[in-house]
């Protein structure tokens, strides 16, 4: 605990010290010289926000919807904000995502997405090398496409890595612009809730799948496909599972309505990812 500086007032806003925070401003009570132990401390809550609410979070989150009623409750001091939960995982994942080996039945030109979901960019080949009639073919049906898809095209077939690296570097952004979305169609089906309050279930729901499917990817380092297929389908029940508890515990209602609305939710959500992906993959070949 810091002491107390010898004005007995807070240097920040000069009211009166009581503790070893300012009942005014919140500081801490700090001398005017700081030590190397009080700028190391300082530097690693800074960089990594720990003072104890990163494992509570983690235990928090953990709890279907325990996370979103906590924040709708008004108890949020000992939890991260949902924004940087989220970050925080998405990273995580999309880290594992990229560095993750591919596997013997996964083309060098596809793309693992969360939930296992694979954007293939390059035609299978069998391992063949493409012959010189192979490419002018391919150049013949890229030059008559429309206009709109041969950048992407041509990213498939002339730069594949290239892209893959580009996809990776827009997945992030475009999961997060699809957070709003998906608030909106809990939104639909729960009317009787307001749309921050779907909003904030979002965020918390899509971070604990950025884990669930951060362990899948994981997988993929023991160089085992059959190891990594049944994690997959173990995580993919998790989560399932995982969302249904979490629809009820926040919206409340019984368990056969809320089997019907998660259900017609995620067929909502997924019809909505489709053009997404598109855009992912047009932005991925503008680039």
């Amino acid at each position: 605990m810091t002491e107390l500086n010898e004005a007995g007032s807070c240097l920040n806003c000069s009211a009166p010290l009581q503790g070893p925070f300012c009942s005014a401003c919140g500081q801490r009570a700090v001398p005017p010289n700081p030590t190397v132990r009080e700028l190391a401390g300082d530097a690693w809550q800074e960089m990594t926000g720990y003072d104890g609410r990163i494992m509570s979070t983690i235990r928090g989150l953990a709890r279907p919807g325990f996370l979103t009623r906590a924040y709708l409750e008004g108890r949020r001091a000992h939890y991260l904000p949902p924004l940087r939960v989220y970050l925080i995982v998405s990273v995580l994942y999309f880290v594992i995502a990229a560095s993750a080996p591919a596997l013997s039945s996964r083309g060098p030109g596809e793309i693992s997405g969360p939930g296992n979901m694979r954007i293939g960019i390059t035609g299978d080949t069998g391992g063949v090398e493409m012959t010189a009639e192979d490419r002018a073919e391919m150049q013949r049906e890229i030059e008559e496409a429309h206009w709109l898809l041969q950048p992407m095209l041509r990213s498939f077939a002339e730069e594949p890595e290239v892209f893959r690296s580009r996809m990776f570097a827009v997945m992030p952004r475009v999961f997060f612009g699809l957070l709003p979305v998906f608030a909106a169609i809990v939104a639909l089906f729960y009317r009787r809730r307001t749309f921050p309050v779907s909003l904030v279930f979002a965020v918390h729901l899509h971070a604990f799948a950025f884990i669930a499917f951060a362990i899948s990817e994981t997988a993929k380092f023991t160089g085992r496909e059959h190891l990594f297929d049944r994690v997959s389908g173990i995580m993919a029940i998790v989560f399932a599972v995982y969302a249904l508890k979490a629809f009820r515990n926040v919206f409340g209602g019984g368990w056969p309505m809320t089997m019907v609305k998660a259900a017609g939710i995620g067929f909502v959500y997924l019809v909505v990812s489709v053009p997404a992906i598109f855009v992912m993959m047009l932005w991925a070949s503008w680039m």
